[in-house]
């Protein structure tokens, strides 16, 4: 039988929270959903580190130093600033050192077929590539992650939209140099860049809209 490690260890650490919460080891005051969630965030951690990301090491610390800022002395810590200040690090990290990523997994890529599509990212690094004949809308809600779009094999008609939710999330979208790109996304924090120079004569057009909190949105022309 398939030894099963990664939740092998995080079941041992549970159990080890909640003998020690029991019998008084532990300095710390532990209530249920301290402890689930401080399991949850030790997942993250170890998943993070595996695929040699900052984003996830760095949050499940930050989730877990809020669940017993009491106990560590700093009641009145706001998480938003927190959270913020945690994905300001990362970002900064993954901008400097450019970690090498292990091989991908299969999961972690996705195609999509679809002339409408959903995409959703969260803690974490997502890469999708589109390959349509007829895009025509894509929604994109990203939060506290890192996300790569590649449109170069897509179609757009006439005109195509892409609306954008992300909050402290960083969106690469890599589209060909023939599309007249037209951005009206509300940034607040955070801001619009292009990379290369498009040689569109004005169609087809892709119309980029929604709003960006504590991010940004890199439009790379290929």
């Amino acid at each position: 039988m398939k030894r099963n490690w990664f939740w092998g260890i995080i079941c041992i650490l549970g159990a080890i929270l909640i003998f020690g919460n029991l019998f008084g080891f532990l300095p710390f005051t532990f209530s249920l959903w301290k402890i689930i969630g401080t399991l949850i965030c030790l997942s993250v951690i170890i998943d993070g580190i595996k695929e040699r990301s900052f984003y996830s090491p760095l949050f499940g610390i930050a989730i877990i130093f809020y669940l017993f800022k009491e106990d560590l002395g700093f009641e009145d810590i706001s998480l938003w600033l927190l959270l913020l200040a945690t994905w300001l690090l990362a970002w900064g990290l993954t901008s400097i050192i450019h970690p090498k990523k292990r091989h991908i997994e299969i999961e972690d890529i996705e195609y999509s077929t679809n002339s409408i599509i959903n995409i959703t990212s969260s803690f974490g690094e997502k890469v999708q590539y589109i390959q349509t004949n007829d895009l025509q809308y894509v929604t994109i809600d990203s939060k506290f992650s890192g996300l790569k779009l590649y449109f170069d094999q897509a179609t757009i008609q006439n005109q195509a939209t892409i609306e954008v939710d992300g909050n402290f999330t960083g969106i690469e979208l890599y589209v060909p140099k023939e599309w007249s790109v037209q951005s009206r996304v509300r940034a607040f924090f955070g801001g619009v860049d292009e990379k290369g120079q498009p040689s569109s004569s004005g169609y087809p057009t892709l119309n980029i809209t929604g709003r960006v909190h504590f991010g940004g949105i890199e439009i790379h022309y290929i």
